[in-house]
């Protein structure tokens, strides 16, 4: 399996929709969330560095940010559920150290709280997964 943006992305995506918590999972920074809590899985960054005479290490970073409704239409115990799900995804990333064999491993390294306005006002975790792989040339 190719190492790179869209695999990490999909097998991000299929680890993410066995969280029970989330209502939605989208494999791209969805416009119009109908759902919540959800999930939107979109690419940050990579970089390469030689590595040994036959091959390079390559790391990825993509987002994964959660959204919950924070509005009167929603849960008043919004925070509770948000970081209940925050931990659970988390805790589903770093118990599929590979994302299913596409990378040597992955790791979600930070995350940061925010409160943005996605055609009603919500509640954002943004989650940085960091993914490293040692590719042949």
């Amino acid at each position: 399996m190719a190492f790179g943006y869209k695999t990490i992305k999909d097998q991000l995506v299929v680890i993410l929709q066995t969280v029970s918590q989330l209502q939605v999972v989208y494999g791209k920074e969805e416009k119009a969330i109908k759902q919540f809590p959800a999930a939107c899985v979109s690419a940050k960054e990579h970089q390469a560095q030689f590595h040994d005479t036959v091959s390079n290490l390559k790391q990825y970073q993509h987002f994964v940010r959660l959204y919950f409704r924070t509005d009167e239409g929603n849960d008043p115990d919004y925070e509770d559920v948000l970081e209940t799900t925050a931990d659970a995804v988390i805790a589903a990333i770093e118990h599929n150290l590979t994302l299913n064999g596409v990378v040597d491993w992955a790791n979600p390294t930070s995350g940061a709280w925010r409160n943005v306005i996605k055609e009603t006002p919500v509640r954002m975790l943004e989650i940085v997964v960091t993914s490293k792989a040692r590719v042949i040339r």
